[in-house]
């Protein structure tokens, strides 16, 4: 009997579990769609779409509860600050799924999941794309007056040891000549 039963265990224990979602989703926020299997893929949309849900309210609080489940901050910021607009007008249903065919191995039927909106950028937000604004430059004269006080010091004289290893003494087999 299966009552009460939430959600699919796909044969794995709970850590191995939560890291295969975990991945799926992060894929899914970060390409826009996934092709995985049925039970897979069914899974991933629960959770991809409460964690959506909970996006589209940008607050410390719920960044926290998503940081939370994905432990990296730039899938939270690409969730939050791309897709989670995307959807703005929708308060369900943020992803769907599409039957793709059987897989070649083991002729499993394999799914599209995809989100429904597709922002026009994707892809996690790192310090070196555009989108960020990047620090200011510091004033060139600050920074000379730093590296001209880093070349008056002295260098750190150190002093190495230096060890000589005696070589090894050979076996002989054979009794020496006189």
């Amino acid at each position: 009997m299966r009552h009460r039963v939430a959600k699919h265990h796909f044969n794995r224990d709970s850590n191995h579990r939560k890291a295969l979602l975990k991945g799926l989703v992060r894929s899914l926020v970060e390409h826009g769609s996934i092709v995985t299997t049925q039970a897979k893929a069914k899974e991933t949309r629960r959770i991809a779409d409460k964690l959506i849900y909970r996006a589209q309210q940008d607050t410390v609080s719920r960044r926290r509860l998503i940081h939370k489940f994905f432990g990296k901050r730039d899938i939270v910021n690409t969730l939050i600050e791309r897709v989670a607009p995307a959807m703005k007008d929708r308060k369900s249903g943020f992803s769907k799924l599409e039957a793709v065919g059987k897989r070649r191995g083991d002729n499993t039927a394999l799914y599209k999941l995809s989100l429904m909106t597709m922002p026009e950028r994707l892809g996690s937000l790192r310090p070196d794309s555009k989108d960020i604004p990047v620090r200011k430059e510091v004033k060139k004269s600050v920074v000379k007056k730093a590296t001209k006080k880093v070349a008056k010091k002295a260098p750190v004289k150190t002093t190495v040891k230096k060890t000589t290893a005696k070589p090894k003494a050979k076996a002989t087999t054979k009794p020496k000549k006189k």
